[in-house]
């Protein structure tokens, strides 16, 4: 597998669920990864392979029937040690569970009461059911939950007791490979997972299930549990999760790059590297199946393919690719699904149906992407404290025809100052495997109210040639060091799609000791644009007025260069608005001695363009 993690694009991009097992290890496992798993949508499923009904079930809403140790209680979320003002809201968002309304198990380490990472000071705490299950006539079952999660350097594992405690076994360990240094995961929300336990609590008259978390002594982020059960293993039940279309589990060892999954697609692209179907297979059932993928395209055009049929005994997985690849002709949007089909070996010939999953992609002339088009957050860019500096959020790019890349589109995150400065770069990615190597970079660009939850575009200075024989590139936005014009780009959620996406530490504002690379786990929206017509903003970047005096005592004049009407507007650091007025000759006095002190910055629109200055005042 791969070692960053993964996936989608827009307009109508409707993500798809799937369950995971982890009883047995995938093939080609390139880099390690966590994987973006959802719960299922319902595909046309026979009564063989219906879900069996729970045998135990907790919806955490009652606290009594768990025993938790090292815990408070904070409203329905259990926690340890949560501090809400630690954390940004968006970062531990509510668990979106069946039942997360009547409350969750919560576990977090990020406020822990004022100790530091490396003192000795560990959040270790487990959530225990308080009351034995009873299993004696049930020698097949299996343990599922929702749950979601974002670490750093945490451990979170599933035990079971077959014998109220006296002895554990960890069917899971959730870990986020604390070998690896990158920056800190999230998982989709919810994330559902299944485990079959028979081995353990299959037959036993009292079992225990326990949730573990320990911070390791560092700092850390959440784990959020809910809706634990407990089912008896249907005969026949086939499983298809972690559904590909670019080729990240296998295609890519045959064709280069990652395999990713494209949502803007050029038909250059598209063509020189036609999309792969791929997805794991899991026998969620008693009985040995032969099991099967299936996909199928429609929209802008139809296709369909299925794998090799694969042999899985009870509890095993692997993972399988369409025969045929897809190769479109015309660009527009494409609907794919994806599913399994099990033939129960030897018990009939009884054919069960794994749940669908959905993606979308666009086959476009010249936008290369990797965004749903719809932010689901941001990143910053720029930082004051607690040491200042500046950030470059990117994305990795594989390029399989020839292309000549002109611009970057970028969405700006609705919260950014207007003024505030950014720019775009272009980066090789390393034979070698080391950082990537600086191509480009364009001029800086002063965003304005209007570029604010919007899509802009920055060209470099030349056009950059693209070359198929490279190991990739990745495209990025960053900013540098400014005392107030903090600037950020959106970002959203990878889902169900697999992409590698990076931030870069180009001021060490982590410490690290020197500039450092870090993978992220959202995909920033910014997309290659191949248009040599696109249009450039370098214009927008011209003043044809002067501010002064500057600094001021809140009086100043604007002198026009270039006579005309134009709407002025200013704003504060915090990106509101304190005046607005028209000016129509050379010299025009603005009055903002009743403001407080500070900087400001000073819009200038003339239609669709937009110049600004800044004015600070004493």
């Amino acid at each position: 597998m791969k070692k960053t993690l993964l996936t989608v694009f827009a307009i109508v991009f409707a993500t798809i669920t799937f369950a995971q097992s982890n009883l047995v290890k995938m093939p080609n496992e390139k880099f390690k990864e966590s994987k973006s798993i959802t719960s299922p949508n319902q595909h046309v499923i026979s009564s063989a392979a219906a879900a069996p009904n729970n045998l135990w079930y907790d919806d955490c809403s009652d606290i009594s029937t768990w025993n938790i140790e090292n815990t408070s209680t904070l409203g329905v979320q259990w926690a340890v040690s949560y501090d809400p003002s630690a954390i940004p809201s968006a970062d531990v968002s509510p668990i979106a569970s069946s039942t997360a309304a009547n409350g969750y198990m919560f576990v977090n380490s990020d406020a822990d009461g004022g100790a530091t990472d490396g003192d000795g000071t560990t959040i270790e705490t487990t959530f225990t059911n308080a009351t034995p299950i009873d299993l004696t006539n049930y020698p097949n079952v299996q343990l599922t939950f929702e749950h979601c999660f974002r670490w750093w350097k945490d451990t979170r594992s599933v035990r079971v007791s077959p014998d109220n405690g006296a002895t554990w076994v960890e069917i899971d360990e959730i870990s986020n490979f604390t070998t690896y240094t990158y920056a800190a995961q999230s998982s989709n929300n919810p994330h559902m997972s299944t485990y079959d336990i028979s081995s353990v609590a299959g037959g036993q008259s009292e079992v225990l299930v326990q949730f573990y978390y320990n911070d390791n002594d560092v700092w850390a982020w959440f784990w959020a549990v809910d809706d634990i059960a407990i089912s008896e293993l249907p005969d026949n039940f086939v499983v298809s999760s972690d559904e590909a279309i670019g080729g990240w589990w296998i295609d890519y060892q045959t064709v280069g790059g990652y395999g990713q999954d494209y949502t803007s697609n050029p038909l250059a692209q598209a063509t020189a590297n036609p999309y792969s179907f791929e997805s794991v297979l899991r026998n969620g059932g008693i009985g040995t199946q032969e099991a099967t993928m299936h996909a199928n395209v429609s929209g802008a055009g139809t296709f369909s393919t299925t794998s090799n049929s694969i042999i899985l005994a009870s509890g095993e997985q692997d993972t399988v690719s369409g025969i045929a690849k897809f190769s479109p002709t015309i660009t527009g949007l494409y609907d794919i699904e994806m599913w399994a089909v099990a033939d129960s070996a030897g018990l009939g010939n009884v054919i069960t149906y794994s749940d669908t999953a959905t993606k979308m992609t666009m086959v476009t002339d010249n936008v290369y992407g990797k965004d749903n088009g719809a932010p689901s957050g941001s990143r910053q860019l720029n930082y004051i404290a607690p040491i200042p500096g500046g950030y470059e959020i990117a994305s990795r790019y594989d390029i399989y025809a020839d292309a000549i890349l002109y611009s970057v589109d970028a969405h700006i995150a609705d919260w950014s100052v207007p003024g505030a400065e950014i720019y775009v770069a272009l980066y090789e990615e390393d034979l070698a495997g080391g950082d990537p190597i600086p191509l480009a970079q364009s001029d800086n660009y002063a965003i304005t109210s209007a570029d604010r939850g919007n899509w802009i575009n920055i060209p470099f200075l030349t056009p950059q040639s693209l070359m198929t024989s490279t190991m990739g590139y990745r495209i990025a936005i960053g900013s540098n060091l400014h005392p107030t014009d903090t600037v950020g780009v959106s970002v959203c959620s990878k889902d169900n799609y697999y992409s590698a996406d990076y931030s870069f530490d180009k001021d060490d504002i982590n410490a690290n000791g020197a500039p450092t690379w870090f993978n992220i786990s959202q995909i920033p929206l910014l997309r290659m644009n191949f248009d040599a017509s696109t249009t450039s903003v370098s214009e927008g970047e011209k003043s044809i007025f002067n501010v002064y005096p500057n600094p001021t005592n809140g009086v100043f004049s604007i002198d026009l260069e270039v006579i005309g009407s134009y709407d002025v507007s200013v704003y504060n650091v915090l990106g509101q608005t304190v005046l607005s007025t028209s000016i129509h000759t050379v010299n025009n006095q603005i009055d903002l001695s009743t403001f407080n002190k500070g900087i400001y910055t000073v819009e200038l629109k003339d239609g669709d363009v937009v110049y600004t200055e800044k004015v600070v005042v004493e």
